[in-house]
């Protein structure tokens, strides 16, 4: 291991450690190199083959992935990606696999009533919209510059059905209530799975009290979104962060609150590197359904993930 992987803070190292003991090495290594930059097809404005035939034409270099369908790595560099036709006119959106995954899971269909909980920037949104371009997708925010990056996004994206809203996420039970029989909850978190060793400004800010913050608000968007969902209807909750707390953790307290109420269901990835969510931490056990949940375990190409998809089975 190099010794430049001791730039993070100690405490996570040590942490990382817990969560991972057999593949601490390799998962350390992969935050001293940015990953491969990823883009996905917007179905909403080519279809593949077409696609394929623009960025051949316009000279982009790429690798087209057999999952997620429509998603490829970059081989030019993003700058340059950035200035071609395909970019600037919303064929292609730029964004991690590991961040395509919950919408996937989630698998929108054209007659869904969907809720995007912590919309902004709008990866998910506009991926959401490009699998269902029919459903009813409701996205909120309720940070201000966030809201207009999200605007901004769906409009180069041509998801102009999106209704949005500029509003606390936590207020979504009373606005909606009993809404939406599917919910994407990526909440804020503590980003673990993006820490890159020569930025640190992507680790600067970690301590275990921030991520203790994280598992309050992540509590009350759940709380929230729970009231919003229609009996029979799912939700998927996803972070991009590896702390148990922030993830099994949470969805265990979910469970807990609502009892008879939720059910986890199985998940299938076709990778892998998606492994069994965990079924303890410390002191900590964890319901016997948390196997059905997924972690992510980053690599070259994706980030560090915890997706859960759940039922609402009664109110």
């Amino acid at each position: 291991m190099k010794s430049t992987v001791y730039k993070l803070p100690q405490e996570f190292i040590d942490k990382l450690k817990k969560i991972y003991p057999q593949s601490y090495t390799k998962i350390a290594a992969t935050f001293l190199n940015k990953k491969q930059t990823a883009f996905r097809i917007n179905h909403l404005k080519t279809d593949i083959r077409n696609l394929r035939k623009n960025l051949l034409e316009q000279r982009v270099r790429f690798q087209e992935l057999s999952f997620p369908r429509g998603a490829f790595l970059l081989k030019n560099p993003l700058r340059d990606f950035q200035r071609t036709d395909v970019y600037k006119q919303g064929l292609v959106y730029v964004q991690n696999i590991s961040s395509m995954l919950p919408p996937l899971v989630l698998s929108p269909q054209d007659s869904d009533r969907i809720l995007d909980l912590c919309a902004a920037p709008g990866a998910k949104t506009t991926l959401l919209t490009s699998l269902a371009p029919r459903a009813q997708i409701t996205a909120v925010e309720k940070i201000r510059t966030r809201y207009y990056k999200l605007l901004a996004n769906l409009k180069t994206q041509g998801a102009d059905s999106v209704k949005v809203y500029l509003m606390d996420s936590t207020l979504v039970r009373k606005k909606f209530p009993e809404r939406f029989n599917k919910i994407l909850a990526d909440v804020p978190c503590s980003t673990e799975g993006r820490f890159l060793i020569s930025n640190p400004n992507t680790f600067k800010y970690w301590k275990q009290k921030k991520v203790k913050e994280m598992v309050h608000k992540q509590k009350k968007l759940l709380h929230s979104a729970f009231f919003a969902l229609e009996e029979g209807g799912e939700l998927v909750y996803s972070t991009c962060t590896f702390s148990p707390e922030e993830n099994e953790g949470v969805i265990d307290w979910f469970l807990n609150k609502f009892k008879a109420n939720l059910e986890i269901l199985p998940i299938e990835l076709n990778l892998s590197n998606a492994v069994s969510g965990l079924k303890s931490f410390k002191d900590n056990k964890f319901s016997s359904q948390m196997f059905l949940t997924k972690r992510i375990i980053p690599n070259d190409t994706m980030e560090g993930f915890y997706i859960a998809r759940l039922k609402k089975t009664s109110v």
